[in-house]
C-alpha cells in the first residue's frame, strides 16, 4: 500500500517505525522541513516532496523559496509539495501564493517532477495552472472540488488522492464515487486532524474497504489499481 501524501516530517522516528508496512510519500511545508524530508528519505527510503505549503507563504522569505528551489534542483527527489493555491483558508495571501507556485511550476516543468498540489477552492485555478506550465505529472490531494472537473483532471493524465475522510465528508464521499479508479491514489495527509480523525498512515486501510464498497472491487483489487497507478506516477519499482 502507498500513502501518496503524508507529513512524515511532523511524525517522531519512533511513529515513522510503526508504519513500515506502507511506502510513504512524504510532502514537504517550508524550508526547513524540506530539509528534513529529504534526510528521512535517505534514511527510511519515502518519496520526498519538497516545497512550501500555501499556508506558509506569508512567513517564508525569498531567501527561503530559493533555498527550497536549489534543494529541489540538487537532490533526487521526484516530486515538488505540498505546494499550490488555496482560496478558501488563506484567501488574503493568494497572490503571493500564485508567485510562489508559479516558481514550482517552472522547476516541475524543467526537471519533469511529480507535482503534489493543494488546492482547496482553487481547484480551477491550479488545473489550469498546470496546464499552461505544460506539467505532465500531478496528483491533486484531498480532492473536494466540482465534480465536472474531474473529466479534466483525468484527461490530462493528472490524479486525485482519496482521503481516510471519505468516511464522514459527503463532498469526498462524491468525488470516490465519481473519479474512474484509475486516476486515483490513496493517502492519508497524518497526522492532520479532520473531525475528530487523527489521520495516519495505516488508515489508509479503512479507505480501501470504502473504495472496494464504492468501485464493486474485491479489496485486493483496489489495492492493486491504486498501487498500479502510484507506480505510474512515482515511477515506483
Amino acid at each position: 500500500m502507498i500513502d501518496a501524501h503524508c507529513h512524515c516530517h511532523e511524525f517522531s522516528d519512533e511513529e515513522l517505525a510503526k508504519f513500515s508496512e506502507i511506502k510513504l510519500v512524504g510532502v514537504s511545508d517550508d524550508a526547513t522541513s524540506s530539509a528534513r524530508t529529504l534526510e528521512l528519505s535517505e534514511r527510511i527510503g519515502l518519496v520526498p516532496c519538497l516545497g512550501i505549503h500555501p499556508w506558509h507563504v506569508d512567513r517564508s522569505t525569498p531567501a527561503d523559496l530559493s533555498t527550497t528551489l536549489k534543494l529541489i534542483e540538487r537532490s533526487n527527489a521526484p516530486c515538488i509539495g505540498e505546494v499550490g493555491l488555496d482560496k478558501k483558508f488563506v484567501p488574503e495571501t493568494y497572490e503571493k501564493q500564485r508567485e510562489v507556485f508559479s516558481a514550482f511550476l517552472r522547476l516541475a516543468k524543467e526537471y519533469d517532477l511529480v507535482l503534489n498540489v493543494h488546492a482547496p477552492d482553487a481547484w480551477a485555478d491550479v488545473v489550469e495552472a498546470l496546464r499552461k506550465a505544460d506539467v505532465d505529472k500531478a496528483v491533486i490531494h484531498w480532492y473536494t472540488g466540482p465534480l465536472a472537473l474531474l473529466e479534466d483532471i483525468g484527461r490530462y493524465g493528472y490524479y486525485i488522492t482519496i482521503n481516510p475522510a471519505v468516511k464522514i465528508q459527503k463532498k469526498h464521499r462524491d468525488v470516490a464515487e465519481a473519479a474512474r479508479p484509475d486516476m486515483v491514489l490513496l493517502e492519508s495527509d497524518g497526522p492532520y486532524e479532520y473531525r475528530g480523525l487523527k489521520l495516519q498512515p495505516p488508515m489508509v486501510k479503512e479507505t480501501i474497504k470504502v473504495l472496494a464498497e464504492i468501485w464493486r472491487m474485491s479489496e485486493d483489487d483496489v489495492v492493486d489499481r491504486v498501487y498500479y497507478n502510484a507506480s505510474r506516477l512515482f515511477r515506483l519499482t
